[in-house]
């Protein structure tokens, strides 16, 4: 673009340069290189806009060429110099492509592909020398926005990318204008204005549009095995510091009160094989684990339903002891033996599924002597004082009842201790946490007390998920985050199946009664009223976002239809309702727009009625008449008073019409004169 204008003089001071040109963004146009220096201004401000939401997820040495290649083209923008050669775009490209390769070993993907467009975006400014140009570079902009919900669906990213497309749709806007333009706020009320009319056929394409299964592209990646959450298999000692994650897990919204926080445990892995430095779930069974069986005692089951985050696993949560789920898109999720309740397919996206459940139950009773080995192996040479304190209680007490409670009794006794920064621990991690260190959080205490357990002959298992919640008294949501993965155990008693045992509520109680937060708020202060309401407000937005749009999947689609009395089960039968209602929508908008109007121009609406009432004194105007041929003809038939009133609205008309722009009450004069005249 200013590439192909004049060079300034050497002796233009940078500074007025720099006046001018800003100066044409409020419409004041000069020469025609100010005009292009405007269009691009205009653009680049877009640009921006545009690029920020990828900000966060770019390797920052892309955004750093980025903001260099920008800056380097503003400079060229204000300045009026001429855009680099041929050569060193070509020579830039390759070491943009050659560092893409070399940061991610690939060309293709989500990650190199966005990566490259971002940076081919910064090399595309350096040839924008026609107009045409410009709307290549809007189009690439609204492509690269698109690639942003790869990253996030979040409402945050949904607005950034809103305000970005009404920026893009008024530079293009801009770009039309001939030598008079709109201000800048008329600028973008129109381009708000378009997009609204396009609002109808958004809503119609986001109803009908087939959804498909699965996330919008790939896999999302692994969440850091060094911070609170959930993972295949659970190695106590391993991390030396842990980092409370305020993520979201999943929410949960009750029918009826909730239980008390003490009793919220969402049950997730359940592990059984142990390697002496990892708890994994069972392998290589000793006897078949019976079928699930939980009995509960009269009364209603507690309901609640769950929008569940995407985490690559097949993990559903629910309270003990789940009796019934809904079916999910990959159908009716299953309960295994463990008591674990799993999807038949990973959880790529936000699924929202019910589940009631009983939390007065027992559960295992059909176990039997051979089944229960399968949760009574250790592996040999590991933790030796261990089996030996084992030895010791299992010759004094012979109740398996009495033995879990003085495990946990031990628990509670000094210098045992709750800390999210424990020492690492060796190849024998129970004997140390139980002799040495005394220092852990929950997966600490529940590994030590299953081998504790099973030492003494009791059949034991560790069971990890979450515990507790917070409510938003916005919404009535309950919040579960990562910080709230929990760890605890269970042990089968004789008469009394599979018992929950928490080792963690003898040594931090808080941590049970009021959550993962009240452990937290022992080292940080509180929330502030405002804060706390603030917060809860914005998650109450985005959960409304999350239920409303991005939770919209093929269940709730047919839901929706089927409630309009439209039964429309294949993607063909969608696209036909949707081409027809698209059909129906340009139709209306036909007979709206098409239709005869009084011209919006109130100089030119209050001429024709003149000319109206000229025509009832048989006066008619013609179409290639000029208002002062129209006073010629209509001045032999006009009263004497007539006549000046004509003249006055004639003239006034002239000079609004064809001379300087009208000032304040000049259109009101003219109403005014021609509400008067009478012919």
């Amino acid at each position: 673009m200013p590439a192909s204008t004049p060079r300034p003089t050497p002796t233009a001071r940078p500074t007025a340069a720099l006046r001018h040109s800003l100066r044409a963004l409020g419409g004041q146009l000069g020469e025609q290189w100010e005009r292009d220096r405007r269009d691009t201004l205009f653009l680049m401000g877009a640009i921006v806009l545009a690029v920020l939401p990828h900000a966060g997820h770019l390797p920052w040495w892309t955004t750093l060429s980025f903001s260099t290649l920008f800056l380097w083209r503003f400079g060229l923008v204000i300045s009026g110099r001429w855009l680099p050669r041929d050569s060193v775009r070509w020579v830039a490209a390759i070491a943009c492509t050659a560092a893409v390769y070399a940061e991610y070993r690939t060309l293709l993907g989500r990650e190199p592909g966005v990566a490259l467009l971002v940076l081919f975006l910064g090399l595309k400014l350096m040839e924008m020398r026609a107009r045409r140009d410009l709307f290549v570079v809007i189009f690439l902009c609204l492509f690269l926005l698109t690639t942003a919900f790869f990253h996030s669906q979040s409402l945050l990213v949904a607005v950034m990318a809103l305000i970005a497309v009404l920026a893009l749709v008024t530079t293009m806007l801009t770009m039309q204008f001939g030598q008079r333009e709109l201000p800048i706020g008329r600028r973008f009320r129109s381009a708000g204005s378009l997009l609204l009319q396009a609002l109808p056929i958004a809503a119609l394409f986001f109803v009908l549009f087939p959804r498909i299964q699965g996330p919008l592209w790939g896999a999302l990646d692994d969440l850091p095995s060094a911070r609170t959450g959930l993972s295949e298999s659970m190695k106590p000692g391993g991390i030396a510091a842990l980092t409370n994650s305020d993520e979201i897990a999943f929410r949960v919204r009750f029918d009826r009160p909730a239980p008390p926080g003490r009793d919220l445990y969402w049950r997730g892995p359940v592990f059984g094989s142990f390697d002496g430095q990892a708890w994994r779930p069972l392998q290589d069974p000793i006897a078949p684990l019976p079928m699930p069986n939980v009995q509960v005692a009269p009364g209603t089951p507690l309901g609640y339903q769950i929008t569940l985050e995407p985490h690559q696993r097949t993990w559903l949560f629910a309270l003990d002891a789940p009796v019934s789920a809904d079916q999910l898109a990959s159908g009716t999720p299953l309960l295994r033996p463990d008591l674990q309740l799993i999807a038949r397919d990973r959880i790529q996206e936000r699924t929202r599924y019910r589940v009631e459940s009983r939390l007065d139950y027992r559960f295992g009773l059909n176990e039997t002597s051979l089944t229960l080995q399968n949760w009574l192996d250790l592996p040999p040479g590991f933790n030796p004082r261990t089996l030996a304190l084992a030895g010791i209680w299992r010759n004094q007490e012979a109740d398996n009842a009495r033995l879990v409670q003085r495990a946990l009794d031990l628990f509670a006794q000094a210098p045992f201790r709750y800390t999210m920064s424990p020492p690492l621990l060796g190849r024998h991690s129970a004997d140390e946490f139980l002799f040495d260190t005394r220092a852990g959080f929950c997966e600490h205490y529940a590994s030590a007390f299953t081998v504790l357990m099973r030492a003494l002959d009791i059949p034991a298992r560790v069971v990890t998920g979450y515990q507790g919640g917070e409510l938003n008294p916005v919404d009535d949501f309950w919040l579960v985050r990562q910080a709230d993965a929990h760890a605890w155990a269970e042990v089968w008693l004789a008469g009394r199946g599979w018992v929950r045992v928490d080792p963690t509520s003898a040594i931090a109680p808080q941590r049970i009664e009021r959550g993962s937060r009240a452990v937290r708020a022992r080292a940080d202060n509180a929330d502030p009223a405002l804060v706390s309401h603030l917060r809860f407000n914005l998650d109450a937005l985005s959960n409304a976002w999350n239920q409303w749009f991005l939770s919209y999947d093929q269940t709730r689609q047919k839901r929706l239809l089927a409630s309009l009395g439209l039964q429309l089960d294949d993607w063909q039968s969608l696209v036909g309702a949707m081409a027809a209602g698209l059909a129906l929508l340009i139709g209306a908008a036909a007979l709206i727009t098409l239709r005869p109007r009084h011209p919006r121009d109130p100089v030119q609406r209050w001429y024709l009625e003149f000319c109206r009432r000229l025509a009832e004194a048989g006066v008619a105007r013609e179409s290639h008449e000029t208002a002062l041929q129209l006073l010629a003809r209509a001045e032999p038939v006009l009263a004497p008073e007539g006549i000046d009133s004509a003249r006055g609205i004639v003239d006034l008309y002239n000079r609004l019409r064809f001379g300087a722009p009208p000032a304040a009450g000049d259109v009101a004069d003219l109403r005014a004169l021609v509400t008067a005249f009478k012919p």
